[in-house]
């Protein structure tokens, strides 16, 4: 990519977009959830954003780049179409020499080397196989409404095609028999919809009215035979008449939330809220006790994870953890951002910090919150936010709850007071209505599935649905919602209790968030499937997120690890909580913070040792390889942290920083890694020691490459050495070692690098076995160009930690990396063990 010498938006994370379309043999696009490698982005189905020449550190005068991008085709692509867009650049810019291959081996790479072709990683491409038995979905009803459900089907071959099977129910949850409006049937399968495929990617849309009376619908999608190898791309998408969907009733000139409800509730025709004033109120839908009742799982999530205290307004002032009290002005300024810290807004905007507010004994505190509310409202019409965070689906997801929370409040001083209606009664009604209209929609498409986020959402949406229940859309906001946490959950912690998400703080999340929905879960008879399975996954994901934790109670921050106050207070909560979980515990103390497990843990993505404090100090290592799927993924695959001695010395110093020289991984000709997974290649026994080595396939089809740990049995110690093959031409390689904020780094004239922490030492020797050493230099972390990293700085306080850099080169092959050890003695021994013909072996295998 080259750009003018001009250009503004250089550094810029969004420069352009890029867009690929996947095409079966017929030439027909196939619409996948997910391809390893590629996202979703606002124009391509597939596809990801290029960064701007000059952003992940190339330099603020940068004005080109090579771009290089690996991705993973599944079944039954035969083609792609690939579109380059311009997104942010003030300037136009010219690709030049765009290349497309496939990741076959290179026929210039020698057979003999030895290296085993790495299996391709599971896809995950979120399809749904067919069959003659139905795949069932469940939705709740707008009466009288109509659902259109658009989805693909893939086809591998001609077929008889597929069919919708059509049920439903009343509100006391009775069969109504068929026939029903617009669709088939036979003796044997009283109402469906036909599903023609006559390409290998099909699209359809089925419009599904329902009788009268009805309250649920059940489709079910299945094929017409049995054998056929039909599946749909995706869950189909689902939408409500046009002149029921957000965009539709929100644009108007009337921005409010009060006149959005009356919109809303004029579209939907209700009945007259009091004989006088038709469809203008929320009070119907009101009931006190369902209100006082309601779940509130994203309220008792948040304070599981960062305390009862860490979100406060008090005397005045909002405290947000780890931030000092603000004061809040009389007039709030609904932009402010005083501490310039993005977690800091989205809790700000989320209104959290008004829940113990909102229901005080004292009735003039809650009116103050119900003031705040009722001011954020009237600052940010929709499609006008003062911060455009709040729009974030997390923010708004938390929101909701506390607009929940809110119009409890305001109904209470509505029925003590004026029985007129109170106009922030309307104005925060209509706010609960508009942000649940909106998660429905972002759940309905599908727009954050299979992460974190949709199960947020999937809560909030099914705490306003058991708030309201009566409200004309609640049934439609409850069914989405029960989809969402019984595909998220089940996609996101798989049988055996392994967490599909990268960052440990994310895994904890999840794990948190099912552990406070598991009451609301159990107490529904239609989510009472999903409480059986997380019973029997949740015990072995807390075993396993136990086997991580640092004999200190720390997690170790790969991926994306926001600041928090401390995880070790947060996992004593959480046990509390959720006694039941410590069924699964793989010994007997594991279920206390802090506490040492043997240093024999293994899993499948991690490799996680722990030695207790014995009188020298604790000692920890972590190296994690799990597969890089996602663009947004950090590119950290084979990164690694090390404590010795009581002292934490290699860290993760990626942060919101997903580039690679901001972890402790090593790069071959500067190329940043891509879509690939890491596998467990040999574990050697030496003596004093062990060696693990990690194949990975994240450096694309050009390398083969192997990275050892080479760790001393009393962890004193540990070695990691990278080897790659390529080609026969120049092959140079940089790695990065990132030490923690708090030690000291001195560097001598024999090249010899010294970690200090108080009276402690950590020696840091290069050592090579093929190809020669080029530099070793030492400098700060790595800062994002567009300054984002001294904002994450500012953020949490945090000294700008030192980072190693080392190089080395040859030809074909390069073998080498760094000695990590607290003592001469345990120098030595790394030494020996690298020289051991066993260790050479294994890593040139």
């Amino acid at each position: 990519m080259v750009c003018a010498p001009d250009e503004s938006a250089a550094a810029v994370r969004d420069f352009a977009a890029l867009g690929l379309a996947i095409l079966a043999e017929d030439r027909s696009a196939i619409d996948f959830a997910q391809v390893p490698g590629l996202m979703r982005t606002s124009m391509d189905a597939q596809g990801d954003w290029l960064a701007g020449p000059a952003a992940e550190g190339r330099g603020a005068g940068t004005r080109t780049a090579v771009i290089r991008r690996c991705f993973y085709l599944p079944e039954p692509a035969a083609e792609v179409a690939v579109v380059i867009r311009s997104w942010r650049n003030a300037r136009p810019f010219r690709i030049i020499d765009p290349e497309l291959r496939t990741a076959s081996p290179d026929p210039a790479r020698p057979a003999d080397d030895g290296a085993r072709r790495l299996p391709h990683p599971p896809t995950r491409d979120g399809r749904i196989a067919l069959g003659s038995r139905p795949v069932w979905f469940r939705h709740g009803l707008v009466s009288g409404r109509a659902l259109v459900f658009k989805g693909q089907v893939i086809a591998p071959r001609p077929t008889d095609g597929a069919l919708a099977r059509i049920a439903f129910r009343d509100a006391r949850g009775r069969p109504i028999a068929p026939p029903y409006p617009g669709t088939l049937g036979t003796p044997t399968v009283p109402a469906f919809l036909d599903i023609p495929v006559h390409r290998r990617a099909y699209r359809f849309t089925l419009k599904v009215s329902p009788p009268p009376q009805a309250a649920t619908l059940e489709i079910g999608f299945a094929t017409w035979d049995a054998g056929s190898g039909l599946a749909l791309a995706a869950a189909p998408d689902v939408y409500l008449d046009d002149e029921l969907r957000l965009e539709d009733v929100a644009d108007e000139p009337d921005p409010g939330a009060d006149g959005f409800l009356r919109r809303l509730l004029g579209r939907l025709g209700a009945p007259p809220a009091d004989g006088r004033d038709p469809a203008a109120s929320i009070r119907p839908y009101l009931d006190a006790i369902t209100l006082a009742e309601r779940p509130s799982p994203l309220r008792a999530f948040t304070r599981l994870r960062d305390g009862p205290d860490a979100c406060a307004w008090t005397e005045g002032a909002i405290r947000i953890a780890p931030r000092p009290a603000w004061a809040l002005p009389e007039v709030p300024d609904w932009a402010a951002d005083p501490f310039r810290a993005q977690a800091w807004r989205l809790a700000f905007q989320s209104l959290a910090w008004t829940w113990d507010a909102a229901e005080s004994p004292e009735g003039a505190i809650r009116e103050r919150a119900v003031a705040m509310a009722v001011s954020w409202s009237r600052a940010n019409p929709w499609g006008q936010p003062s911060d455009a965070l709040s729009l974030h689906p997390a923010c708004m997801a938390l929101r909701l709850e506390s607009m929940l929370c809110l119009l409890a409040a305001a109904a209470s001083a509505a029925r003590a007071g004026d029985p007129a209606d109170d106009p922030a009664l309307a104005i925060l009604g209509g706010e609960v209505v508009r942000h649940a209209a909106a998660l429905a929609e972002i759940l309905a498409q599908h727009t954050v599935a299979g992460s974190l986020l949709e199960l947020q959402v999937a809560a909030a949406l099914l705490a306003a649905g058991h708030a309201l229940p009566a409200f004309p859309m609640a049934r439609h906001w409850t069914g989405l919602a029960m989809n969402a946490l019984l595909g998220g959950f089940t996609a996101t912690v798989d049988p055996e209790g392994v967490i599909a998400e990268p960052s440990y703080h994310r895994r904890l999340e999840i794990l948190t968030l099912a552990v406070v929905l598991r009451p609301v879960l159990n107490a529904s008879p239609d989510l009472a499937l999903l409480a059986g399975i997380l019973d029997l996954r949740l015990p072995k994901a807390w075993a396993a997120m136990l086997t991580l934790v640092e004999p200190d109670g720390a997690l170790p921050p790969f991926d994306d690890a926001p600041d928090h106050t401390g995880r070790g207070p947060w996992l004593e909560r959480l046990a509390a909580a959720s006694p039941w979980l410590r069924t699964a515990d793989p010994v007997p103390e594991a279920a206390g913070v802090g506490r040492a497990r043997p240093a024999d843990a293994i899993w499948t993505r991690e490799l996680a040792l722990r030695r207790p404090d014995d009188g020298a100090g604790w000692s920890a290592f972590t190296a994690d390889f799990s597969g890089q799927v996602h663009p947004q993924d950090h590119r950290d695959c084979t990164s690694f942290t090390f404590a010795t001695g009581g002292v934490r010395w290699i860290t993760e110093a990626g942060g919101p920083h997903p580039a690679a020289r901001a972890h402790n991984v090593a790069l071959p000709d500067g190329r940043e890694p891509t879509a690939g997974i890491g596998v467990v290649k040999a574990f050697i026994p030496l003596s004093g020691a062990t060696a693990h080595c990690i194949a990975t396939s994240v450096h694309g089809p050009d390398y083969r490459h192997v990275r050892a740990f080479v760790l001393l049995s009393d962890l004193s110690g540990m070695a990691v050495v990278d080897r790659f093959l390529t080609g026969d031409r120049p092959l140079t390689v940089e790695g990065f070692l990132h030490l923690d904020a708090a030690v000291a780094v001195a560097l001598d004239t024999t090249r010899r690098v010294l970690g200090l922490h108080g009276a402690r030492r950590l020696h840091i020797v290069p050592h090579l076995l093929a190809g020669r050493l080029d530099d070793l230099t030492v400098g700060r972390a790595w800062a994002d160009p567009q300054g984002t990293r001294g904002r994450d700085d500012a953020d949490h306080g945090a000294r700008a930690a030192s980072v190693l850099r080392y190089g080395f080169s040859g030809v074909r092959s390069v073998a080498g990396g760094l000695l990590i050890a607290a003592s001469p003695a345990s120098l030595g021994r790394l030494m020996r063990t690298l020289a051991d013909p066993a260790f050479r072996r294994s890593l040139a295998d």
